[in-house]
């Protein structure tokens, strides 16, 4: 992790979360272990092996999650949120609330709509509800 003693709060956050799937991998993980190849299946719209690896690793340096390597063959690895990444739960719901609020404000659309018809778009509120 980089020396963090100069940064502010805000850049501090935006440093350890920069990535594209982070804030995802928080969210799955925030119900269970799981395994790497639940990871890549859960996370909407796709990921490759390789920025998956690369963003775990990122995360597991910044003290989010942690790794869990099994003495098997072939070889199991289970990730889980550390105590400071469950500490940003709190936050992530807030985040997901805000974004609700948002998408419907910007947009009309009414989630709720969505996922009574079962129309593409249900994937956010499936992701708020682990469902």
């Amino acid at each position: 992790m980089e020396d963090i003693s100069n940064l502010c709060p805000v850049t501090t956050v935006q440093n350890t979360l920069m990535g594209k799937w982070k804030l995802i991998i928080l969210w799955i993980l925030h119900t269970r272990t799981r395994r790497f190849n639940e990871l890549e299946k859960r996370i909407p719209g796709g990921i490759s092996h390789g920025v998956l690896a690369q963003q775990l690793k990122e995360m597991e340096r910044d003290g989010l999650i942690h790794r869990k390597v099994y003495n098997e063959v072939p070889p199991k690895v289970e990730y889980s949120l550390t105590e400071i990444g469950i500490s940003f739960i709190p936050i992530m719901n807030q985040i997901m609330e805000w974004g609700a609020t948002y998408v419907h404000k910007m947009t009309q659309c009414n989630m709720d709509i969505c996922v009574a018809n079962n129309f593409p778009c249900n994937k956010c509120h499936s992701l708020m509800h682990d469902e």
